[in-house]
Parts: structure tokens; sequence; C-alpha cells
């Protein structure tokens, strides 16, 4: 009998310990482990391997001469903002081709056509295609005028805007569409323009900065008819109807444009100005700035357009609106803007290094226009 008392009392002795031991001595709360990223991170870029150049790569960093002896004068040749002359090749969609040219050198060739010149690329290839031929590298460091770079790209990146090198040191961004998973076009491109273009996180060196050297009207409406070119050129590819485009469409782009200039505080956070205000001094690609739906539909329901059926973009700075229209179609926030099945009017503004993209229901469209190609 006195066993079994005292076994009952060790029982239940250990027993009360048992269930207070974690109200007296609770245990260490696990500390989350923290990956640090920035800047300040030790951060080692993996070799990249350089494919052979070939096609339109061979005449980045060329002479025009060069380019025209091959290819023949452009079919138009027009002024910009900024310190190159934009060159365009093709009197078809199919053939459609822009060279960016800088005192007789060859800065970049966008090419939305498919020819031998852009072997071993191809449009509609896959990615899956592309990574048959080439690995696709997540980290490229390079010097440039003494300047040591390193640039990464995120997932999204390496899957719909990969960079591939060649061995003449230059570049190639191959620009796949959201909707369809296929090649776009294929931007050949040198270092420099890399570095101002910069779609990619940099985690050394400083990306180059360009200056507005010419403004005018004339010229803003140029970048809007190139820019709604490119756009519906991506449209039809992805098997999207184009845009319509009329005057009222771009007048209501411009009307927007200067309500936003005008009562900026009405529409953005003190906060947010400041971003802005930054994007405008710096005038990197870096440091950009874009309107949130949110505040686009603040500045929509300022205006008399019916926001219920209109949505669009604006950001800053645009360097090159082509390759800023490639850009869109390769995010997937941007590629839903442009996304609907239904018929819709497109009217863009440009002022120096600012767009803003207005797209519209289309109400009518035995009163509509599409944009031809030229």
């Amino acid at each position: 009998m006195k066993r079994l008392l005292a076994f009952i009392t060790v029982f239940f002795t250990v027993l009360v310990i048992g269930y207070l031991q974690p109200v007296f001595f609770p245990a260490e709360k696990e500390q989350p482990k923290i990956q640090s990223s920035g800047r300040d991170t030790a951060h080692n870029a993996l070799p990249y391997e350089k494919i052979r150049t070939s096609g339109y790569a061979v005449y980045v960093e060329g002479k025009t001469s060069e380019f025209i002896e091959k290819f023949g004068e452009p079919k138009e040749k027009k002024a910009t903002n900024f310190d190159y002359e934009l060159w365009i090749y093709g009197t078809q969609d199919s053939e459609y081709l822009e060279v960016n040219v800088r005192s007789e050198r060859i800065l970049a060739i966008k090419a939305f056509n498919e020819t031998e010149h852009t072997k071993p690329f191809n449009l509609d290839m896959t990615l899956s295609e592309v990574s048959e031929l080439t690995t696709i590298y997540s980290n490229f460091a390079f010097t440039y005028e003494s300047q040591k770079y390193d640039i990464e790209l995120t997932e999204e990146d390496m899957n719909y805007r990969p960079l591939i090198a060649f061995d003449n040191d230059t570049f190639a961004i191959l620009f796949f569409n959201q909707g369809s998973g296929e090649l776009t076009a294929t931007v050949y491109l040198n270092d420099e323009m890399l570095l101002t273009l910069m779609p990619y996180q940099l985690y050394e060196g400083e990306p180059l900065s360009v200056q507005v050297i010419k403004s005018d009207e004339s010229l803003n409406s140029e970048k809007s008819q190139q820019l709604i070119r490119v756009i519906n050129l991506i449209k039809m590819r992805e098997g999207l109807p184009s845009y319509y485009v009329n005057t009222e469409s771009q007048k209501n782009a411009k009307m927007l444009y200067e309500l936003l200039q005008k009562d900026q505080k009405s529409i953005i956070s003190s906060d947010r100005l400041e971003n802005w205000n930054q994007s405008q001094q710096e005038n990197l690609a870096t440091v950009s700035f874009t309107l949130t739906n949110e505040e686009y539909q603040k500045l929509l329901k300022m205006s008399p357009i019916d926001q219920r059926k209109a949505t669009g973009i604006f950001t800053e700075p645009v360097f090159d609106p082509s390759f800023t229209a490639l850009y869109w179609f390769s995010d997937s926030l941007y590629h839903s803007r442009f996304a609907h099945q239904e018929n819709e009017n497109i009217g863009v503004a440009f002022s120096k290094e600012s767009v803003l993209v207005l797209l519209q229901e289309a109400e009518n469209k035995k009163t509509q226009t599409t944009e031809e190609s030229e």
C-alpha cells in the first residue's frame, strides 16, 4: 500500500512539473534566418559563356557605311530627343527593323523581322528552344570605360528577356511575349546602350544617364506614332486585335498628361512625388517612375473620360520607345493591360522622356482607323 501511495505521489509530481515547465521556463523562440540583399551583400558574378558572333550582331559597334552596303539605305531616318538617330528599315511589319545610330556608328539593332541575319534566333522560338542553343545566365560582369559592372537577372528576366553575350563584346536581349511565351524581337546592342537602357538589376557600377538634347512637338508626335506601331505589331503577333487610332484618343491622352502635370499633388502622395522628382533629376533607367493603377484611376476620375472603360500607363524615362514596348509585353503586370480581346482605342502623349498611354473601349468601330504599317 505504501509503495502504491509513493508511486502515485511521484507520478503526480512528475505530471505537474511537466505541465508547469513551459509556463516558468518557456522555450526560446527560434529567430528566422534573414537573407540580406542589396549592394552591401557580397556578390560574386559567375563567368558566362560568349557565343559566336553572327548575323546582326556583327554590325553592332560597326560603321553605318558597312551596314548600308549590305542592307541598303534606310526607309526613314528620324531624329530623336537624345544623341542618336533612328533608322527604320522594312515596308511591311514582317520586315520591320530599327537601327540606333550616332556619329556613323551603330549602337543598337532592334530586329522584329526574321531573316538569316537573326540566326540562331528566330521569331516564335520558345525559351526551351533557346536553352538548347546556349545556357541562360543570371550574372554578367564586364568593364566599360575602366569601370566594373555587375548585372544580375531575376527569374522573370531569364524567362522573358534573357541576355546573350557575343564574342565581339556586344550583347543581345531576347524579348519573349508574356502571353504567347514566344520570341517577339531581338535587340542587339553594345555595352553603352545596355548600360543606358538597363532593364536589369545593377549590383556594381553606375548606369549611364541620358540628357535630352532636343525637344519639339514634331519629335513627340513621331515617337507616339513609333510606339503605337510597335505595340500593334506585337499585339498582332500575339493574335490580339490592333488598337484603333483617331484624333480624339490622341487628344484625350494629351489632356491626361497635362492634367497630371497640373494636379500632381491631388493624384500622387508626397513620398511618391519625391520618387518622381528623383527620377527626373537623375534621368537613369534604373530610377524610373510609373503611376500605380490606383494613381492612374485617380487621374481618369479627374477627367471627363469614363474610367470604367479606360486604363493606361504613365512612365518615365523612356529613352527608346520600341525598347520600352518590348519590355512592357515581356512583363507580366504591364502585359495584362494590353492583353484585352476587345476592340480598343489608343492614345499616346510624349513629352521629352515621359510618356502617357491611354487605352479606351472602342464604341464605334466604323469611325476608327488602325495604325497602318508604312
